[in-house]
C-alpha cells in the first residue's frame, strides 16, 4: 500500500540537506503572504545535542531554498510539489529543555537595502512603474509589474526605506505589493479577484479542520468617497468623488492632496475599494493542499450568510508530526468596485 507523504527538502547556500535535517526537523511551515509582507519561512529543530546553536547554527544572511514534496498525497503514485522559493536567514531563537532551535527566514535580499536603508530625495515627472522598477534594482531584486500605471509630477520620499515610502503609494493607488522569492511585485488584487475559484471548500464534505469569520461594524460597506483637497497656490478647492452602483451606506469623506477633479474621483474610487475589502473576512484551516496559495480565490459552502466567494491574502503551508496543512487568511471578494 502506498503511503501518503508530505516531505520538507531544504536546501542550504547550495547544498541540499534535506536527509541531513531530516532527524532533527521537527516542523517546517512556509508562509505566501500579501500585501506589503515579505514571505517567511520558519524551520524548527530538536537540539537535544546542541549541534544547531553550537557547531551547526546558520549565519544570518544565508539563503535557504524550500520545497513541500508530496508523495501519493491525491492518490497511489501520484506526486505534487510546492516550490516556496528563496529566503534569507534572519533570525534564531533556542528554547528548552529539550532544547529547540527555530529558524526564521524572509524572502527580502540579504542585504536588507529595500527595508532599513533610510532615504531623502525628490521624485519628478515619473510613474508608479518607473519608481517601483529604481527600487528593485537598487536592492538587486527582480521585478514584475502587474497593473495599471499612474503618472506623477511631484512625489518627496524623506527619511524613509524605499519599501517603506514605496508601500505608502501603494496602499493609496490600491496596488498589492508583495515580496516574493527576490522578486518585487507589484499587481493588481481585483484582476486575480475576477479569476474563478480553485476550490470550493464544502462544511462537512472537504477537508476542512478549522474555521473562523468575521464581519466589522468599523469597516462596514461604504456607499461612496469624496476626496477634498484646498489648493492654497490656486485658492481653489478640488473635488470628486465616486459611487458604487446601486450601492446604498455611508459615504467615506477623505482630505486627500489631488491636483484635479479627475485624479480626485480616481482616488475616491481606490479608496473605497480599499476601505471596504475589510469588512468581512475569514480564517480556514484544511488538509494540506499546495494548489492553495496568495492571491487565489476560494468559494466557501455552508456557512449561512457567510458563503461568498473569497480571495487568500495569506496561506500558511506547515509539515511537522501532525501531517501536512494548510491555514489560510481569507477575505470576501467585492461584487464590485
Amino acid at each position: 500500500m502506498s503511503t501518503r507523504k508530505a516531505i520538507a527538502h531544504l536546501t542550504y547556500e547550495g547544498v541540499d540537506i534535506s536527509e541531513d535535517i531530516a532527524p532533527f526537523l521537527m516542523s517546517m511551515s512556509y508562509t505566501d503572504n500579501g500585501t506589503n509582507r515579505a514571505d517567511d519561512l520558519s524551520v524548527t529543530l530538536a537540539d537535544r545535542e546542541g549541534r544547531w546553536h553550537d557547531a551547526w547554527m546558520p549565519n544570518s544572511g544565508d539563503e535557504v531554498e524550500a520545497e513541500i514534496r508530496l508523495e501519493n498525497w491525491y492518490g497511489p503514485g501520484i506526486s505534487r510539489s510546492l516550490s516556496c522559493g528563496t529566503f534569507t536567514i534572519d533570525s534564531l531563537s533556542l528554547d528548552g529543555p529539550p532544547d529547540k532551535v527555530v529558524i526564521q527566514a524572509l524572502s527580502y535580499p540579504g542585504n536588507d537595502v529595500i527595508k532599513n536603508e533610510l532615504r531623502t530625495r525628490s521624485w519628478e515627472e515619473v510613474t508608479l512603474q518607473q519608481i517601483a522598477s529604481s527600487i528593485a534594482d537598487s536592492a538587486g531584486m527582480a521585478f514584475m509589474f502587474e497593473t495599471e500605471d499612474v503618472r506623477y509630477d511631484r512625489l518627496e520620499q524623506s527619511n524613509e526605506s524605499d519599501l517603506s515610502f514605496l508601500t505608502s503609494i501603494c496602499e493609496k493607488e490600491a496596488v498589492s505589493l508583495k515580496i516574493t522569492n527576490n522578486t518585487l511585485v507589484l499587481l493588481d488584487d481585483r484582476t486575480y479577484e475576477a479569476q474563478p475559484p480553485v476550490r470550493t471548500l464544502t462544511r462537512g464534505e472537504s477537508d476542512i479542520l478549522s474555521y473562523s469569520f468575521n464581519r466589522s461594524v468599523v469597516d462596514a460597506a461604504y456607499a461612496a468617497c469624496e476626496i477634498s483637497y484646498f489648493d492654497s497656490s490656486a485658492n481653489r478647492t478640488i473635488q470628486g468623488a465616486f459611487r458604487l452602483p446601486e450601492a446604498t451606506g455611508p459615504t467615506l469623506k477623505l482630505n486627500e492632496r489631488v491636483s484635479s477633479e479627475a485624479e480626485a474621483i480616481r482616488k475616491a474610487r481606490k479608496a473605497l475599494y480599499q476601505k471596504n475589502k475589510k469588512a468581512q473576512r475569514a480564517s480556514v484551516t484544511v488538509l494540506g493542499d499546495y494548489a492553495l496559495v496568495q492571491g487565489l480565490t476560494v468559494s466557501l459552502v455552508g456557512f449561512g450568510k457567510f458563503d461568498e466567494k473569497y480571495m487568500i491574502d495569506s496561506a500558511r503551508h506547515e509539515v511537522g508530526s501532525s501531517g501536512y496543512r494548510t491555514s489560510l487568511e481569507l477575505r470576501r471578494v467585492l461584487a464590485n468596485g
